[in-house]
C-alpha cells in the first residue's frame, strides 16, 4: 500500500512539472479563405505528436508550445489542410490562418435501391472493430469549460449578451473550467484526475469534468438509460441512413450521411455524421437526442465531435481514431419556471496509446480532484485553452460580488426565505389549518453547514383551537470522509399524523386549503412528546447498520374546530382516539446493498459515492418496546423491504418494492402496521392509489408495488404532451390482525383485506418535471361503495 501511494505522488508531481514548464502562446483566427468568415471548431495539431487543441465557435485558437521550431496542422472537413511553421524564441506569436475550401461538394444524391449509406456504415463498423480490438488502454489530457445560463442569473440584464438574431441570451449563471489527466483501460476502467479548476463563486463545489463521450463506443451512457451510437453493432436495428452529399478534406472524399432514428419511443440520436472514403473512419458527428432520450427538464441535447488519427508510440504503422474534442449544447426548463441552457466544450489531446497507467491508478475512486487544484485567474490566463469572452470575464466578477451580498442578506427562493448561504426558513409552513389545531402559526429555521455535514433545524408553533404549543429541535452530524457515520438527536412536542412520520410541507399546505374551503382534513392525528436518538454507520458501501431509540408520551388529539369558509353547517369528522401510552422503543436496522460503487474524491477530505449497478437493495428492521423499558405496552416488530430499479430497454424500465412486516405482543392502535396509502394530499412515490388513508391496518402485512415507465409510447410526436411519461402501475397487499390486538385497539374503524388486495392503473409523470397524476382501479376488495376511479397526485420524476 505504501509503495502504491509513493507511485501515486510521483504521478502528481510529474503532472505538476508539465503544467508549470515554460511555454509560449501561438494564437490567431482560422477563417474561410474565400469568404473570410471564421470557421468553428477547427482541429489544430502539432505535427508528429498527439498534442493539439481546437478552435472555438468564433474560429479563435491558441496553443502553448515550448521554445523552438514547431509545425501546426489545421484541418477541417470541406477544406484543404494547412500546415504552418512557427519558431518561438522568447515571446508569444500570433498568426491568422485561412483554409481553402475543397472544390468537391455535392448536396443531394438520387438513390435507387438500397441507399449507399448502408454499405458505408457497414464498412465503418468493421473498421471500428479492427482498430479498437488492439486498443487496450490509453491516457490523455483534457481541458473543459462549462458555461451555464439561466433566468435565475444574478447578472444585470443590461450586461447580458445578445445572440446572432439580436435577442438577449439568458444571463450566465455559472462557469467552470478544469484541466484533467484521464486514463482508460479495457473493458470499462476509468480514472480522471482534476489537476486544475476554477469556478464562479456561486458554485460551492464544482469541477468541469470532461464529458468525453466517444461516438466510436457502442453506447452513450445517460445514467438511467444508454443510447446506441450510429456505429454500434446493432446500428441498423435503431437507425436508417441516407447519403445526402459528399465533401472532402485535402484529397480525401468524405461522405455526409444523415442518421435517422427509427422511432421516437426509444432513446436514440439523429443528425449528420461524416465518414472518410477508403478507410471508412468516422471523422465528425453533429447529432441530437430524440424525444425519448431527453433527461429530466432537458428539451434538447446536441453533440458535436471530431476525430483524428493517432499512432501508438511503439507501432507507428497502426492508426487509432480518437476524439479531439466534444461540444455539448443543452437547453431546458425545470418546473415551468427555471429556464437554462449549457455549453460544454472539451478539448482532448496528448494521447498516449497502449501505455500502461501507473500502478494503483484504477480503483473505486474514479474522479480525484487534487487538493491544490483551485487556481487563480493569473494561472488560467496562461493555461486555459479557450479564452474567456468579455461577458464571461464580467460574469466571474459580478457573480462574486452578488454571492458576497447573498452571504449577508435575505433572499427569497421558490418556497423558502434564506439568510446567507446556510440559514433558511420554509414559508409554506408559517400557517396551516386542520381540525385539531384550527389555525396554527409556526416559525421554523434550518441551518445547513458546509458540505451538509452539520444540519440543525427547529420550529415553534401554536394552535389557536387546541391552545397548545408545539416545537421540535433536531441536530444531525455526519462524520468521516464519505459521511458514512451519521448521528441524529431530536426533541419534540408536536401534533403527529398517524401512519406518516415524515410529511411533505407542500402536502400540509394542500391539506390546509382543502380543510379551510371544503372541510376535507385528510389526516388523523395524535400528540407526541419525547425525544429520538439514532446512529447509522456504513461499514462498507454494501453494508450498513443503524441503531435508534425513541422515548415518547402519546395522547389522543380531538377535533376542536368546525370553522370553514364553505360548508359551515357541516361538522369535521371526529379525530380517532389512540391508545394513550408511554413508549420507549429500541430499533435496529440493517441495509444490504450488493451493488458496485464508485467514488469522487473532492480533494477537501470529502468523498461521495454512487452505484454503477442495479441489483435490488434489502432493508431489515427490528423494534422492541418492553415493560423493562417502562413502556406501557410490550411488543416486537420485524420488517423487511426489498427495492430496486432496472432499465432494460425503452419499454421495460421498471422499479419495484416488496415489503413484509410482522409484530407480536401488545401493539397499540397508533403503532399498527399500515400500507403507504393515498392520503388525499400530495404523496410520495410508490404509495397505493386506490386505498383510503388508514383503511387496512394490522400487526402483520405484506405489500408489493410495481411500476413500469413506458416513456412517450403513444405521444412522442405530439407537441407539449411529449414531455410526459406514461407509467403502468400494479400493486397488491394483504393485512392480518390478531384478535388480541384488534380488541386492544382504541379505534376499530379499520378493516382487513379479503385475501390479497390488488389494484392496477396508470400515471402521467414529469408534469412540470416534478409531479405525477395517477389513476387506479381496485381489482378486488371493492369496499362498501363498490369500485370506481381513484386519483392521486404525487411528487415524482420517474
Amino acid at each position: 500500500m505504501r509503495l502504491k501511494f509513493i507511485q501515486f505522488l510521483f504521478l502528481v508531481f510529474a503532472l505538476a512539472g508539465n503544467i508549470y514548464s515554460q511555454t509560449y502562446e501561438i494564437s490567431g483566427t482560422v477563417s474561410d479563405a474565400k469568404t473570410n468568415k471564421p470557421l468553428e471548431f477547427v482541429t489544430v495539431k502539432v505535427a508528429d505528436t498527439s498534442y493539439g487543441t481546437t478552435a472555438d465557435q468564433g474560429g479563435k485558437f491558441f496553443i502553448r508550445l515550448k521554445p523552438g521550431g514547431s509545425k501546426l496542422i489545421f484541418s477541417y472537413i470541406g477544406y484543404y489542410t494547412d500546415t504552418s511553421y512557427f519558431y518561438l524564441e522568447d515571446k508569444d506569436a500570433q498568426r491568422n490562418i485561412f483554409l481553402t475550401p475543397s472544390e468537391l461538394m455535392t448536396e443531394s444524391i438520387d438513390v435507387y435501391g438500397e441507399d449507399p449509406a448502408y454499405e458505408i456504415i457497414r464498412k465503418a463498423i468493421k473498421y471500428k472493430k479492427q482498430f479498437k480490438e488492439n486498443l487496450n488502454e490509453y491516457e490523455y489530457d483534457a481541458y473543459s469549460k462549462f458555461v451555464i445560463r439561466s433566468n435565475q442569473s444574478e447578472i444585470p440584464k443590461k450586461e447580458i449578451a445578445k445572440d446572432s438574431l439580436g435577442e438577449n441570451k439568458l444571463g450566465i449563471f455559472g462557469i467552470l473550467e478544469s484541466q484533467t489527466k484521464g486514463y482508460f483501460k479495457k473493458p470499462d476502467l476509468e480514472k480522471q484526475i482534476v489537476t486544475s479548476k476554477k469556478e464562479t463563486a456561486n458554485i460551492t463545489r464544482g469541477f468541469a469534468l470532461p464529458l468525453i463521450v466517444n461516438f466510436y463506443d457502442e453506447k452513450i451512457d445517460f445514467g438511467d438509460f444508454k443510447i446506441p451510437t450510429p456505429l454500434s453493432d446493432n446500428a441498423f436495428d435503431n437507425y436508417d441512413f441516407k447519403l445526402i452529399g459528399t465533401t472532402s478534406m485535402d484529397s480525401t472524399l468524405i461522405y455526409k450521411i444523415q442518421v435517422i432514428n427509427t422511432t421516437e419511443n426509444r432513446p436514440l440520436l439523429n443528425g449528420i455524421i461524416y465518414i472518410a472514403d477508403s478507410l471508412y473512419s468516422l471523422m465528425r458527428v453533429d447529432l441530437s437526442t430524440n424525444e425519448a432520450a431527453k433527461p429530466l427538464a432537458i428539451d434538447k441535447i446536441n453533440f458535436k465531435q471530431k476525430f483524428s488519427p493517432f499512432t501508438e508510440k511503439k507501432d507507428k504503422g497502426s492508426l487509432y481514431w480518437m476524439p479531439t474534442d466534444v461540444e455539448i449544447f443543452a437547453s431546458g426548463t425545470f418546473a415551468g419556471v427555471i429556464k437554462f441552457n449549457a455549453e460544454v466544450f472539451t478539448i482532448v489531446s496528448d494521447y498516449k496509446l497502449n501505455k500502461k497507467a501507473p500502478a494503483g491508478t484504477f480503483n473505486d475512486i474514479v474522479v480525484k480532484i487534487m487538493p491544490d487544484s483551485k487556481k487563480d485567474s493569473a494561472y488560467w490566463a496562461k493555461n486555459q485553452l479557450i479564452k474567456n469572452t468579455n461577458e464571461e470575464k464580467k460574469a466571474y466578477k459580478q457573480i462574486e460580488i452578488e454571492d458576497a451580498k447573498k452571504s449577508k442578506e435575505l433572499s427569497f427562493g421558490l418556497i423558502s426565505l434564506n439568510y446567507g448561504k446556510h440559514l433558511s426558513s420554509r414559508v409554506f409552513d408559517y400557517y396551516h389549518f386542520n381540525r385539531v389545531e384550527g389555525s396554527a402559526l409556526e416559525f421554523n429555521l434550518n441551518y445547513r453547514g458546509k458540505l451538509n455535514r452539520v444540519n440543525a433545524e427547529g420550529y415553534f408553533g401554536y394552535g389557536f383551537s387546541d391552545k397548545k404549543s408545539k416545537y421540535e429541535l433536531s441536530y444531525t452530524q455526519r462524520f468521516l470522509s464519505d459521511k458514512r457515520l451519521v448521528f441524529n438527536a431530536t426533541a419534540y412536542q408536536n401534533l403527529q399524523p398517524l401512519s406518516y412520520p415524515d410529511f411533505l410541507g407542500i402536502s400540509q399546505f394542500y391539506n390546509t386549503l382543502t380543510s379551510l374551503f371544503g372541510k376535507l382534513d385528510h389526516l388523523d392525528y395524535f400528540y407526541s412528546l419525547g425525544y429520538y436518538l439514532s446512529l447509522r454507520y456504513n461499514f462498507i458501501p454494501q453494508f450498513g447498520l443503524g441503531l435508534n431509540f425513541r422515548s415518547e408520551k402519546q395522547t389522543t388529539a380531538y377535533t376542536n374546530t368546525n370553522f370553514s369558509f364553505r360548508k359551515k353547517d357541516e361538522p369535521f369528522k371526529p379525530n380517532p382516539e389512540i391508545n394513550d401510552a408511554f413508549q420507549r422503543v429500541i430499533g435496529v436496522n440493517v441495509r444490504i446493498n450488493p451493488n458496485l460503487f464508485r467514488g469522487i474524491d473532492w480533494g477537501d477530505g470529502d468523498i461521495s459515492r454512487f452505484k454503477i449497478t442495479d441489483y435490488p437493495e434489502l432493508y431489515l428492521g427490528f423494534k422492541y418496546s418492553g415493560k423493562d423499558l417502562n413502556s406501557t405496552y410490550e411488543y416486537r416488530k420485524y420488517s423487511a423491504v426489498l427495492t430496486g430499479k432496472n432499465y432494460i430497454n425503452s419499454l421495460l424500465n421498471f422499479k419495484y418494492l416488496y415489503g413484509y412486516e410482522a409484530g407480536n405482543g401488545q401493539i397499540p392502535f397508533q403503532s399498527l402496521s399500515y400500507f403507504q396509502a393515498n392520503t388525499g394530499t400530495i404523496d410520495n412515490e410508490l404509495a397505493f392509489i386506490a386505498l383510503h388513508y388508514q383503511e387496512f391496518l394490522g400487526d402483520r402485512l405484506f405489500y408489493f408495488k410495481f411500476e413500469n415507465n413506458f416513456g412517450k409510447l403513444f405521444w412522442a410526436k405530439i407537441p407539449v404532451i411529449n414531455n410526459f411519461n406514461l407509467i403502468g402501475i400494479f400493486s397488491m397487499g394483504r393485512s392480518f390482525i390478531s384478535d388480541a390486538n384488534y380488541n386492544l385497539a382504541s379505534y376499530k374503524s379499520f378493516t382487513q383485506t379479503h385475501g390479497v388486495y390488488m389494484e392496477a392503473g396508470f400515471g402521467i409523470s414529469r408534469i412540470l418535471d416534478i409531479f405525477r397524476i395517477e389513476f387506479a382501479w381496485r381489482l378486488n376488495n371493492l369496499g362498501p361503495n363498490g369500485g370506481g376511479t381513484y386519483v392521486n397526485f404525487i411528487t415524482d420524476t420517474f
